[in-house]
Formats: structure tokens, C-alpha cells, sequence
């Protein structure tokens, strides 16, 4: 549907055209922009691993994009969000950047309000409450998995990002979830791609 010649969107303003933002993937006739990526790498706590590509950095980062999409498409009709659900996606957002100041500082950089910002995350809400409800699944993580994580993960991300770091004691929880979520998803995996067979994604992304 998309050729590679129209990857871009384009805002139209006398006498010149202006480039605002590339196409990354599309999602039956939903869009993922580059940008989406940017914000979702500043904002969530999402990590790059030790020895990944930016470009496989950015790729992993699309995929999970696609995933909260997909499962938004999916399930929005069968799920109430409430505050509490945005909540729980909000506050791990805030102790990355430190505080709600700094968050708010960073969503102006983006042109973000606050309305703008809970638009964003809601795929990812949906998809945190879909797991949650439909698979409650009991999965330990060591504190040297956390431990390991902090030193060869995230010290190097909030380096490359040039993003203050926090303690190993301020991250654990943090860590502690995100990691706990990461087995999750592989024993749903499955399940994740037989609800994806369904829906035309299309990685521009991916295929450059």
C-alpha cells in the first residue's frame, strides 16, 4: 500500500514542502511515525542491550509499537481504562526522568501536553492491562539478573542517551518489572503472533 518513494509525511506550507516525520510501519491503516520510536525510547523504560545496533535498537523498539497496537486494535472494545491502569504505566515513566517536572520538560521538547502524552501511551496501558488480566503468571527475577542488567544495560543507554542515571536502589523495581514482563512475553508468543497473523503490518522500517 505504502511504496518506499511515499514514506513521508508531508505538510504543505507556501512556497516550500516541508518533511515532518517518516513513515516506520504501518498497522492495517494505522500509522507508526520514527518520532513514535524517539518518544517511546525517552519516555518508557525500555533498554538497549549490550552490543545492539541502533537500528536493531530502534527495530525491537518498533516491534513492541506494533504489538501495543495490535492488541489495542484487538481488545479496546473489551476493556475500560481507568486512571489507575494509567497509572501504573505513568509512574515508571516519571522515575526515569527523575521527576514529573522533568517529564513535563522533556514532553515540551516533543510539543507534548499532558493530554498528548496519555494519548500516546494508551496502546501501551491497554496492552500492560491485557497481559495483566488475562495472564497472571508468577515469574521470579533474581536480584543478580537485575543486578546484571543495571551495569550492562542501562548505565549504557542513559550514557548514549546522555540521560542522568539513577541508583541501583531508585531502578530495581523498575528493572525488576520491565525484566519480568520480558518472560512474559516469550511464553506468550504465540499467542502475541496468532492475534498479529490477523492484522497487514507492514515494517518500512524493518525493509530499509
Amino acid at each position: 500500500m505504502f511504496s518506499k518513494i511515499l514514506i513521508y509525511l508531508l505538510v504543505l506550507l507556501q512556497p516550500s514542502t516541508i518533511i515532518i516525520d517518516k513513515i516506520a510501519a504501518v498497522v492495517n491503516n494505522e500509522i507508526i511515525t520514527i518520532t513514535d520510536i524517539d518518544k517511546s525510547i525517552y519516555l518508557f523504560p525500555v533498554f538497549k542491550k549490550k552490543e545492539e545496533s541502533s537500528k536493531a535498537f530502534y527495530n525491537r523498539i518498533l516491534q513492541k509499537l506494533i504489538n501495543y497496537k495490535v492488541i489495542y486494535l484487538e481488545y479496546k472494545n473489551d476493556f475500560i481504562l481507568t486512571e489507575e491502569n494509567y497509572e501504573e504505566v505513568q509512574t515508571p515513566i516519571i522515575k526515569k526522568q527523575g521527576s514529573l517536572n522533568q517529564l513535563i520538560k522533556l514532553l515540551k521538547k516533543y510539543d507534548m501536553n499532558w493530554k498528548d502524552f496519555k494519548d500516546f501511551i494508551k496502546e501501551r496501558v491497554l496492552y500492560e492491562k491485557v497481559l495483566k488480566e488475562k495472564f497472571q503468571m508468577n515469574i521470579k527475577i533474581s536480584f543478580n539478573e537485575i543486578k546484571s542488567f543495571y551495569y550492562e544495560d542501562y548505565l549504557s543507554l542513559q550514557k548514549e542517551l546522555n540521560l542522568k542515571s539513577n541508583s541501583l536502589i531508585e531502578m530495581t523495581s523498575l528493572i525488576e518489572k520491565h525484566l519480568r514482563k520480558i518472560k512474559t512475553e516469550k511464553k506468550l508468543s504465540g499467542w502475541l503472533e496468532e492475534i498479529k497473523s490477523s492484522y497487514k503490518i507492514e515494517n518500512i522500517f524493518q525493509k530499509e
